[in-house]
């Protein structure tokens, strides 16, 4: 696997909260940039592995695609890990929570390419891994003011 981005962030939320957000992935536009949509493609629970979605997004150059998703992995409440049917890019994204304390935990995102081509990794992927890191960070700040973390006070659980 080739990876494109890793970022994270601390929120003051605790960490069985913060996976029940982020693993709800129709809530992803929300807080990610570049997608536009997510919605269910079947009627399991969200946070469980099977779950099927469809993603919308938007790519630099403008163009819109919707991606089969799927839930491959999820571990309550530290880990999701989702693959992508984009033939290009074959993403994989992985969601890792760490608890600091009750209240508190930290929230690592990952993007990888399950591409294998070298002709691939030399080319596209090196530009995907600038938009992605750029994205992630703009999304992790996103997702801690959802969560709460940029309030001018401590606070209590999650601002949801």
């Amino acid at each position: 696997m080739y990876l494109l981005a890793d970022t994270e962030t601390a929120v003051p939320c605790s960490i069985a909260d913060a996976f029940v957000y982020v693993t709800d992935l129709e809530n992803f536009a929300r807080w990610f940039p570049g997608v536009e949509s997510v919605t269910a493609a079947d009627e399991l629970p969200a946070g469980v592995v099977g779950k099927r979605y469809l993603e919308t997004v938007t790519l630099p150059i403008g163009c819109r695609l919707t991606i089969p998703l799927r839930v491959r992995e999820a571990c309550a409440p530290v880990r999701l890990v989702t693959e992508g049917r984009l033939a290009l890019l074959l993403p994989r994204m992985e969601i890792d929570l760490s608890p600091v304390d009750a209240e508190h935990c930290v929230i690592r995102w990952r993007m990888y390419s399950r591409v294998g081509t070298r002709l691939l990794r030399w080319t596209l992927l090196p530009v995907a891994a600038i938009t992605m890191r750029r994205r992630a960070q703009v999304g992790l700040r996103n997702l801690a003011q959802l969560l709460g973390a940029d309030r001018g006070e401590p606070q209590r659980g999650c601002s949801l």
